[in-house]
C-alpha cells in the first residue's frame, strides 16, 4: 500500500511538471494583463485540490464501503474497523497537502524574456 503511494505521488508531481509547462504561455499571457501572482497561484491550487480532493473522497468512501461489505460476508465478528480510520484520513490530508505544495511554484511573477520568445 505504500508503494502504490509513493508511486502515485510520484506519478502526480510528473503531471504537474507536464500541466505546468503546458500553461505556461497562459500564466505568462494573464502576468501580462496584471493578474496578480497570489490569484494566479490560489486559481492553479484550486485546479488541482478541487478534483483531488473529490477523487481521494470517493476513493476513502469506496474502500471503506468495501471493506465493510468484505468484514459482513465474510462472517467475521468486527462490521467496521475504526482504527485504521484516522491514519486513512491524515495520509489522504497528506497527498492533498503534496498537491498544495507542488502546484505553488506553477506561477511564478517573474516573466524571463527568453521563456516569452520560446513561447
Amino acid at each position: 500500500m505504500v508503494l502504490g503511494l509513493v508511486i502515485g505521488v510520484a506519478a502526480f508531481l510528473v503531471s504537474a511538471a507536464d500541466r505546468a509547462m503546458d500553461r505556461r504561455r497562459r500564466t505568462a499571457t494573464l502576468t501580462l494583463l496584471g493578474i496578480r501572482a497570489r490569484t494566479l497561484r490560489a486559481a492553479q491550487c484550486a485546479q488541482v485540490l478541487l478534483p483531488l480532493g473529490v477523487g481521494i473522497g470517493g476513493a476513502l468512501v469506496a474502500g471503506r464501503l468495501a471493506e465493510s461489505s468484505y468484514l459482513v460476508t465474510g462472517g467475521g465478528a468486527v462490521f467496521w474497523d475504526g482504527e485504521g480510520l484516522p491514519l486513512l484520513l491524515l495520509s489522504g490530508l497528506g497527498v492533498l497537502l503534496v498537491a498544495a505544495l507542488a502546484a505553488l511554484p506553477m506561477a511564478r511573477r517573474h516573466l524571463d524574456p527568453a521563456v516569452l520568445r520560446r513561447d
